[in-house]
């Protein structure tokens, strides 16, 4: 495993199977800028390589969760293609928007589950990247705020799907058509985030209790669980339950299932195999 201080826009470590991305630019309101796009990308890659994680926990230092897109790389994306013919321009801009896209999509993708503790403020960007996560909690005041509409442009980055995708239009348009703030409570109650802590201090414990509690059951299961959730949002219940047999004549009963029994009879907690270590299949990129 390598060193996580190669990171400069987050913080990368591992804590009891679970792999913390930490948000550690406090001083600057945990922004994102440039480096943040492809390092959270080569975090939840280095996640998924190494096979004593079973759960990510993705959270922030400090009073914010994160003010959103640094404005300097904002800046910088109304200036991309600049010079170049516009059919060309269009596919460079396209491109890199993808690009971004890709890097929060790492979350959803991963086969590993992941938390979002929110702290404070999410504001523009930042909630593209909550909306990535397979679990939010947050407190009563934390501040939920879309601003690309404000700056003149459509949310591009996946808040528009993945809010859409889970809640009723309705409420998705006011809330990002008037750039509206969603308190931690109203976010509870539409079921964006699904458990509230007093403060900054209980919503840290809640997290990484929840997050070891996640990683200590079985991590076939788990993953599992979470691939016929996707599939089941993406292609609907009666595919999904075929899917779902399929998947379960692969695996079941395994290891695991002993493991759970044996822990039932003895009421000793089960221990788990860590899956495979991925890292040999990546070549050069598993010194990420």
């Amino acid at each position: 495993m390598s060193d996580a201080t190669q990171f400069t826009s987050l913080r990368f470590e591992v804590k009891a199977t679970v792999a913390h991305i930490v948000l550690n630019r406090s001083d600057k309101r945990n922004c994102l800028v440039r480096e943040f796009w492809y390092e959270l990308q080569q975090a939840v890659k280095l996640a998924e390589r190494l096979p004593e994680v079973r759960c990510i926990l993705l959270r922030a230092e400090g009073k914010m969760f994160s003010s959103g897109i640094d404005l300097a790389v904002l800046q910088g994306l109304t200036a991309l293609g600049d010079g170049l013919e516009f059919a060309r321009k269009a596919d460079y801009l396209r491109r890199n928007v993808l690009s971004l896209q890709d890097a929060i999509s790492a979350l959803e993708e991963t086969r590993l589950p992941v938390i979002a503790a929110i702290q404070g403020a999410c504001i523009g960007g930042a909630l593209d990247v909550v909306c990535d996560a397979d679990i939010r909690i947050a407190e009563p005041a934390t501040a939920f705020t879309p601003l690309e509409i404000d700056f003149g442009f459509v949310p591009d980055l996946g808040t528009v799907q993945r809010l859409t995708a889970n809640l009723p239009f309705a409420v998705v348009a006011d809330w990002l058509m008037d750039c509206r703030t969603v308190s931690g409570d109203e976010a509870k109650h539409l079921g964006f985030v699904s458990r509230i802590a007093a403060d900054a201090v209980e919503l840290e414990s809640m997290a990484i209790t929840l997050a070891e509690r996640i990683a200590g059951r079985s991590p076939v299961a788990i993953m599992g669980a979470k691939e016929v959730m996707k599939f089941t949002k993406e292609h609907g219940v009666k595919a999904s339950l075929r899917y779902n047999a399929a998947w379960q004549s692969s695996v079941f009963p395994g290891e695991d299932v002993a493991n759970c029994l044996k822990a039932k009879q003895t009421g000793v907690a089960p221990s788990h195999a860590n899956m495979a270590d991925d890292r040999p299949m990546y070549g050069k990129e598993d010194t990420i």
